[in-house]
């Protein structure tokens, strides 16, 4: 396991961390996570991923980038840490709710599961409303659900 020290990539505090317990194999659960295609089936408001570079040996992988329609948004995403099954972390180029952006999905394999471990280090963007609405409510109920989701999709 490779660890992953957020201020290699970002100066931004942690925000926001959600983590679920899921009683699937740290494997299963990597492989529905590191689908960047498929997030489409348990991320809530990504409507498409673009892969749009693959990393320096062709892979999508660390060095990868992808486009991920978020509602309105377009999230522009770098894979800045990759180390199967235990985790990734990408990048998202600044936007008008986080600059200096880092997520961090960490499996931990349990006994009898795997613990996912989403961590969000960013500055908030915007107006003071903008900032409240996304750390207190947009970010962490999408998270929240996503992990729900994660975790239907992997004990189907």
């Amino acid at each position: 396991m490779k660890t992953l020290n957020a201020i290699q990539f970002t100066n931004a505090p942690k925000q926001i961390q959600k983590q679920r317990f899921i009683n699937a194999s740290i494997d299963k659960v990597w492989e529905i996570v590191s689908d960047h295609k498929g997030m489409t089936v348990w991320m809530p408001m990504i409507k498409e991923v673009d892969l749009i570079k693959a990393n320096s040996v062709g892979e999508w992988g660390e060095g990868s980038e992808r486009n991920c329609q978020f509602g309105s948004d377009l999230l522009e995403e770098k894979i800045v840490h990759w180390d199967p099954p235990y985790g990734y972390a990408y990048m998202i180029a600044d936007m008008h709710i986080v600059k200096n952006h880092l997520g961090y999905f960490k499996l931990v394999e349990k006994m009898e599961g795997t613990e996912v471990i989403w961590t969000q280090y960013y500055h908030p963007n915007g107006n003071m409303i903008k900032k409240w609405m996304a750390k207190n409510i947009m970010l962490p109920s999408v998270m929240k659900k996503a992990l729900k989701n994660l975790e239907k999709k992997t004990t189907v």
